[in-house]
C-alpha cells in the first residue's frame, strides 16, 4: 500500500488493515490476534488517539460492544478518566519519538459507566500510511487485582496490629490476671480460681455435668464442641486450646480462649484437666469486622461477588431439602444515568438500590453486588409470589429488569445463574417492545 490509502478503507476489526504494516509484522500480527484472548488493538497517535484495529477480546475487556463503542474509536481518550489523560499523553510524547515500548496504568470508563483500572503494554510498529506513530497494545483489566491487593494490604496491617495485641494479652495474662480451672472427672467436680484485682475467690461446682444442663456457662451454639473437648481430655492425655462463647467471666456471653492439659494419675487414668481461661472478646470482634469488611462492597455495603456466591453455595449445600429462589437484578439505563448526571449521582442510585434490596429481602436473603449495576439475590424461606410482590414494590421507585428461578439442589451456581440471566434478558426484550 502507499500513502494515498487510508485506514478507513476497511472495517475496524478487518485484518486487512494489518496489510499496512511491514510484511513480517503483518504475518505475526495476523496469527497472534486470531488466537489471543486478551484485549489487543492497533492505535494511531496523531491529533487524537485512533483505534485502527480491535480484537473481540478488547471489547469484552472494557465492557463494550463494537456497536456501542462507536465514536470512541476515533478518540480513545474519551473513554479515559480526565485526571489520567495528561499523564498518559506525557508517556506517549516521551516514548513515541524514540520508538520505545510503553507501559502505563490508567483509569477508564467501562461500558456500564463504572470506572476500571487498565494496564496498557504497547510496542511501536512500522507502517506505510502516514508519519503518525502506530502502537500494538495489549489492554488488561486489572481492577480486581488492584482491589484484592489493597484489601490484602489493609488486612495484613490489621492482622499485625491484632498479633501485637494478642501478644500483649498473653503477657498480661501470664503476669497478672487469669481465671484458672481444675476439673476432676472421677468426682465430676469443677473448680474455678479467680485471680483478678477485684475478684480473688474460688468457686467449686460439684456435679458439673448436671450443673451445665441447668445453668450453662457455655453458649448453646458452642456447648456440644465444649463438652466433646472436655470429655476427650478427661479420657486420654491431651493438651490444646479451645475458643467459644462463655459467661464464666460474667457480663453476658463473651469470647474466651481456654488453654487445657490433661494430668494422668499413678494408674494412668486422667486425674484432672487443668487450664486457664482468658478473655479474647475484643480481638474476636475486630476479626469479625475485618472479615465483614473484606467480604462487602465498599460503595453499597452488600456482599462482594465472590463472597456472595460462596455464601449462597454454602447455604444451599447445608439445606438440600429446602427451596431457594435465585434472582439476577439489573438496573435499566444505568450508563445513561452516569452520562447525563455524572458518576457521583450514579453511585447514589446504586446505594439507594442496595438499600431497597436489603429492606425488602435482607432478613430472608443473601444479597450481593455482582458487578456494575447488576445484583444477585438468594431468597431463603420465601415463596415465589412473595418475591415477585417485593420486586414489584421496588419497581415503583427504581426501574430494573430481573430474572428469578428456582435453585434446584442438583444444579450448581453457574447453571442457576445462566438460567436466571436468560430469564432477565427475556424481560429486557419485552420492555423494549413496549
Amino acid at each position: 500500500m502507499n500513502k494515498k490509502n487510508t485506514w478507513e478503507l476497511y472495517p475496524i476489526t478487518d485484518n486487512r488493515r494489518l496489510e499496512c504494516m511491514d510484511e513480517e509484522v503483518s504475518e505475526i500480527l495476523g496469527t497472534l490476534l486470531h488466537h489471543v484472548r486478551v484485549g489487543v488493538g492497533l492505535f494511531e497517535f496523531g491529533s487524537a488517539i485512533r483505534a485502527l484495529y480491535l480484537n473481540e477480546a478488547y471489547f469484552e475487556c472494557i465492557g463494550y460492544t463494537q456497536e456501542s463503542y462507536g465514536e470512541c474509536m476515533n478518540n480513545v481518550l474519551s473513554t479515559i478518566v480526565e485526571d489520567d489523560i495528561q499523564g498518559f499523553l506525557n508517556c506517549m510524547m516521551e516514548c513515541a519519538p524514540k520508538k520505545e515500548e510503553i507501559l502505563y496504568t490508567l483509569r477508564g470508563y467501562k461500558g456500564d459507566g463504572s470506572v476500571g483500572y487498565f494496564e496498557i503494554v504497547g510496542i511501536p510498529l512500522k507502517h506505510t500510511i502516514n508519519d503518525n506513530p502506530v502502537y500494538l497494545a495489549i489492554i488488561t483489566n486489572i481492577s480486581e487485582q488492584l482491589e484484592k491487593e489493597q484489601r490484602i494490604r489493609e488486612l495484613n496491617k490489621a492482622n499485625i496490629n491484632l498479633l501485637v495485641q494478642e501478644e500483649r494479652y498473653k503477657i498480661l495474662e501470664a503476669t497478672t490476671q487469669a481465671l484458672l480451672f481444675e476439673f476432676y472427672p472421677a468426682e465430676d467436680m469443677m473448680i474455678f480460681s479467680y485471680n483478678f484485682t477485684n475478684n480473688k475467690k474460688r468457686k467449686m461446682i460439684p456435679n458439673y455435668s448436671e450443673h451445665q444442663k441447668k445453668y450453662p456457662l457455655v453458649h448453646s451454639s458452642h456447648l456440644e464442641k465444649f463438652q466433646k473437648t472436655l470429655y476427650q481430655a478427661s479420657r486420654e492425655e491431651k493438651e490444646g486450646t479451645l475458643e467459644y462463647l462463655s459467661s464464666v467471666l460474667g457480663g453476658g456471653y463473651r469470647w474466651v480462649r481456654t488453654y487445657y492439659k490433661s494430668v494422668p494419675g499413678p494408674d494412668g487414668k486422667i486425674a484432672s484437666v487443668l487450664g486457664r481461661i482468658i478473655d479474647i472478646h475484643d480481638i474476636k470482634m475486630q476479626q469479625e469486622m475485618l472479615s465483614q469488611k473484606a467480604d462487602t462492597d465498599g460503595l453499597t455495603g452488600l456482599y462482594r461477588k465472590e463472597a456472595a456466591v460462596a455464601k449462597m453455595q454454602e447455604y444451599v449445600k447445608e439445606s438440600p431439602e429446602s427451596a431457594f429462589y435465585f434472582t439476577i437484578f439489573d438496573l435499566d439505563g444505568f450508563k445513561q444515568i452516569n452520562d447525563k448526571y455524572g458518576h457521583q449521582y450514579g453511585d447514589r442510585v446504586l446505594q439507594e438500590t442496595s438499600e431497597a434490596l436489603l429492606s425488602s429481602f435482607g432478613e430472608n436473603s443473601i444479597v450481593g453486588r455482582f458487578g456494575g449495576d447488576e445484583f444477585i439475590i438468594l431468597n431463603k424461606n420465601m415463596e415465589l409470589e412473595e418475591i415477585t410482590e417485593s420486586l414489584d414494590k421496588i419497581r415503583e421507585k427504581i426501574k430494573f429488569c430481573a430474572g428469578t428461578v428456582l435453585w434446584e439442589k442438583e444444579k450448581d451456581f453457574q447453571e442457576v445463574f445462566e438460567e436466571a440471566d436468560r430469564k432477565m434478558y427475556q424481560m429486557k426484550k419485552k420492555c423494549k417492545r413496549k
